[in-house]
């Protein structure tokens, strides 16, 4: 049986028919998905986690587009999938913003389902560009010149890793951590600087410091878990109803 990859979604609507509906979309693709009804977590969401789609209800909440600008403009969201939920009349609009597909109001579940199966390639794709790879692993961690903290490593690419700490850090500061991969006994050291923080302790990590032999080991490790993506199931799809 082909390996399904898990993906990381948001959906921002406050329509419950709009949710059911695509829960049973979303679930069937393997796409972890936040459900936002107001558009303050939607934006904590976008600025402060790696997602793979943003799915936004065009017209069933106020002012979607700061949503869009809002992932175009975060570092790890910049190339998420965009898809509108429109009403007839708002798909120029929303392309115009920066949706990259658009599923039609009312949410029909067939008509859902195929577009939401073209976005998924462009997914798979774009998580193979930006090569990061979902973890939850333990790490030795400390600040220069503060300290150690306490931190799991919630994601991880060839160039930095995002951390989930129990004490909120700092931009610019500098960290020293170490870690294991899964499957590989070596400790790979890292030192990196805060590239971005909130007040829940999630952290982006920008390695500026990475010995050869280590780095060899991370790369050889997520060419290993990019080759899943390759097997991963790509279901076929119809795009004639979808735009992008």
């Amino acid at each position: 049986m082909t390996e399904q990859i898990h993906l990381d979604g948001l959906l921002l609507t406050k329509d419950e028919q709009v949710v059911s509906v695509m829960n049973q979309i979303l679930g069937s693709f393997a796409i972890d998905t936040q459900v936002c009804g107001e558009i303050d977590s939607a934006l904590d969401a976008v600025n402060h986690r790696r997602l793979d789609t943003v799915i936004v209800d065009w017209d069933g909440v106020t002012d979607p587009t700061r949503v869009v600008r809002a992932a175009r403009k975060s570092s790890p969201n910049s190339n998420s999938t965009i898809v509108a939920m429109v009403n007839a009349g708002s798909e120029t609009h929303a392309l115009l913003v920066g949706a990259n597909f658009m599923i039609l109001k009312p949410a029909d579940l067939d008509h859902a389902n195929r577009c939401m199966r073209a976005a998924y390639g462009t997914m798979l794709q774009n998580r193979r560009r930006a090569a990061r790879v979902s973890v939850d692993l333990p790490v030795v961690a400390r600040v220069v010149d503060a300290g150690g903290i306490e931190a799991r490593i919630s994601d991880l690419s060839v160039g930095g890793i995002a951390l989930q700490c129990k004490q909120p850090l700092q931009l610019n500061q500098e960290v020293l951590a170490q870690f294991s991969l899964p499957g590989y006994p070596d400790v790979i050291h890292v030192t990196g600087k805060v590239v971005n923080a909130n007040a829940t302790g999630r952290t982006g990590l920008r390695f500026s410091y990475v010995p050869e032999h280590d780095l060899n080991l991370l790369e050889n490790w997520l060419a290993v878990e990019l080759a899943k993506l390759e097997k991963a199931e790509m279901p076929a799809y119809d795009v004639s109803e979808c735009s992008n």
